[in-house]
This record gives structure tokens, C-alpha cells and sequence, in this order.
């Protein structure tokens, strides 16, 4: 996506929250309208808080487990753009953001970014370490921990990577 298609995005995004302002100040009046976006700014503060500490929490039990916490991470991430969608004035980008913020909501987009990306991430390995790992999420394994998976290893017992090296000499 190129510059200029992202900056028409976001002016024809602005364009619409200041038409849906406007529309909503009108009804309520503009008075209502500023202490609503007002209103909405600190409960989203007050969830973004509430709800990070718990994801963060998660994430630390899941790490202490030794799982890779992808759905937490996921979630952190959206926490940090709900919560900057309901810091910026306007209806629109609040109801994105309390989409974002709320649990429920929150887990089932994570699920679905989940299952339609890959997942990379560290997992540990038998006899202590960690061994890199990139999966790519399918349905069937939806409700597990794709990166659980224990590492394949050789007739000797040794832990084979797959990939392509490329060795530069310096003479």
C-alpha cells in the first residue's frame, strides 16, 4: 500500500468521524457530544489499564509453563490500538476500541488473526534450550499449541534444522 493510498485513507477516515461528530452534535447538541468523547477517552484508559495487566499476567504464567503465548501477544497488541483508538476523538474509533478492549470480543479477533497467519516463536526444547520454530496455523489445530511440537530429531538422537547456509570464505 503506497503512501499516497494511505494518506486518502486517512483523510477520508477523519472526513467521516468529523461527518459522524457533527451528525451526533446536532442531535444531542455539542455540549453532550465533547463530555461523551471525553467520557469514552477514560473508561477506555480505565480498560486499557485493567485489561493489560490481566493479558500481561497470562502471558507470564504461559511463558513460566514454557508455551509460547501467542494469543497474549496478539491481544496485547490489540490493547495498545484499542487503546489508542479510544484516546482519539470521535464515535467511530471509539466503538473500534471498545471492540478491542473487551474481552470477549478481543480473544475472537485474536483467534481469527491467529488461524489466518503464521505463527513464529521459541519453543523448549528436551534437556533445557529453545529451538526456533514457524507454523503455519491450520483449523484442525485450533485449541492447541501449534509450538508445543517437539523438535525433530535424527537416528543419533540430534536435533535436525531445515533451512539453506551459505558459507563466504574471506580469502
Amino acid at each position: 500500500m503506497g503512501f499516497g493510498r494511505i494518506f486518502f485513507f486517512i483523510f477520508g477516515f477523519a472526513l467521516l468521524e468529523v461527518l459522524v461528530l457533527a451528525k451526533v452534535a446536532s442531535l444531542i447538541g455539542w455540549p453532550i457530544t465533547i463530555v461523551a468523547t471525553v467520557v469514552t477517552a477514560l473508561l477506555g484508559s480505565y480498560l486499557f489499564r485493567r485489561q493489560g495487566l490481566e493479558t500481561w499476567i497470562r502471558l507470564n504464567q504461559r511463558m513460566q509453563q514454557g508455551d509460547m503465548p501467542g494469543q497474549e501477544m496478539v491481544e496485547g497488541i490489540m490493547l495498545l490500538l484499542g487503546g489508542a483508538l479510544l484516546i482519539t476523538p470521535g464515535f467511530i474509533t471509539d466503538a473500534v476500541g471498545f471492540a478491542l478492549l473487551l474481552p470477549g470480543s478481543r480473544r475472537a479477533m485474536a483467534r481469527k488473526v491467529i488461524e489466518k497467519g503464521t505463527l513464529q516463536g521459541f519453543t523448549t526444547m528436551q534437556g533445557g534450550g529453545f529451538t526456533y520454530t514457524q507454523t503455519r496455523y491450520t483449523q484442525h489445530q485450533q485449541g492447541a499449541n501449534p509450538f508445543q511440537q517437539p523438535p525433530r530429531q535424527n537416528h543419533d538422537g540430534n536435533v535436525t534444522i531445515e533451512g539453506e547456509a551459505h558459507r563466504t570464505d574471506d580469502r
